[in-house]
């Protein structure tokens, strides 16, 4: 019986690569069925590329899954934290008041149900403990007369010195969002927020001495429509330099600007009585 001839392992390999070559040409002439041919080859080869043949349509499959996401990610907002270096903030408020609370750790707001005199109470109740203890620190934008002027601003309670303004503008927005009529025979406004004034131009001597004067008003008895509150007021000339000074300090710094504000914080000297405004 005639046996065939043996093939050595060179011709073997010849073999092979012509198979190889005549496959890459016949993927070229015919590009309808490039992808086909690729993914599913002949089953003797696919035995021999299984790797290649199952792993790069998979690879295919999640680079487009997935790319979407990542496009997204790209385009997602830096966080708070990373946009200003600042570890546990959690507001985009940007003026020097608000690194005062921060370094400080001052109430922000008001707790759900809480009037603005009993936030202005637990405000209190944390600045005399820092007080106490020489630990009050003041950011630059912000300086002696500025604090007292926020102590003023916050005066509610009592009979002797009662700001009331906090009644109408409390901390964070610094406004209630409700009408008031502020002018006799005028009709009712909505209470405007006192931050950025700066960017409106406002004359804050005058608008505070038009509060002083609507309060004159309402305590005599001659507007009876001006808002209740006013009848509250105690605001002095005395009080409209140190005022003017904290509503200065509710103008926003840029983000790259904020952390300076909480590193470069110098402690206040309260050594002295602070309620008697030495300076």
């Amino acid at each position: 019986m005639k046996m065939g001839r043996k093939t050595g392992r060179g011709e073997r390999r010849g073999i092979a690569g012509r198979d190889a070559l005549l496959r890459v040409r016949s993927l070229s002439s015919d590009p309808q069925t490039q992808w086909a041919r690729f993914a599913d080859p002949a089953p003797g080869r696919a035995a021999a590329y299984p790797c290649r043949v199952r792993v790069f349509p998979l690879i295919c499959l999640l680079v487009f899954a997935f790319l979407p996401f990542a496009l997204i990610a790209q385009d997602k907002p830096t966080s708070i934290e990373k946009q200003t270096k600042v570890h546990r903030l959690n507001t985009g408020k940007r003026a020097p008041f608000d690194a005062f609370v921060y370094v400080n750790r001052i109430p922000e707001a008001a707790e759900e149900g809480e009037s603005p005199s009993d936030l202005a109470g637990r405000i209190y109740g944390r600045l005399a403990n820092q007080e106490g203890r020489i630990l009050l620190k003041l950011p630059p934008g912000m300086d002696r007369k500025a604090y007292l002027g926020f102590k003023t601003f916050l005066g509610s309670e009592g009979n002797e010195r009662v700001q009331n303004c906090v009644a109408c503008h409390a901390p964070a927005d610094f406004t209630d969002s409700k009408s008031h009529i502020v002018l006799s025979g005028a009709s009712a406004k909505p209470t405007p927020s006192l931050r950025n004034l700066k960017k409106r131009n406002v004359d804050l001597e005058k608008v505070i001495r038009a509060k002083i004067a609507a309060n004159k008003l309402k305590r005599s008895g001659k507007a009876n429509d001006i808002d209740d509150a006013y009848a509250r007021m105690t605001v002095t000339e005395v009080d409209i330099p140190n005022l003017v000074s904290f509503l200065n300090g509710l103008n926003d710094v840029a983000d790259k600007d904020f952390r300076d504000l909480i590193l470069n914080a110098k402690l206040l000297d309260t050594s002295v009585d602070i309620e008697s405004g030495a300076k």
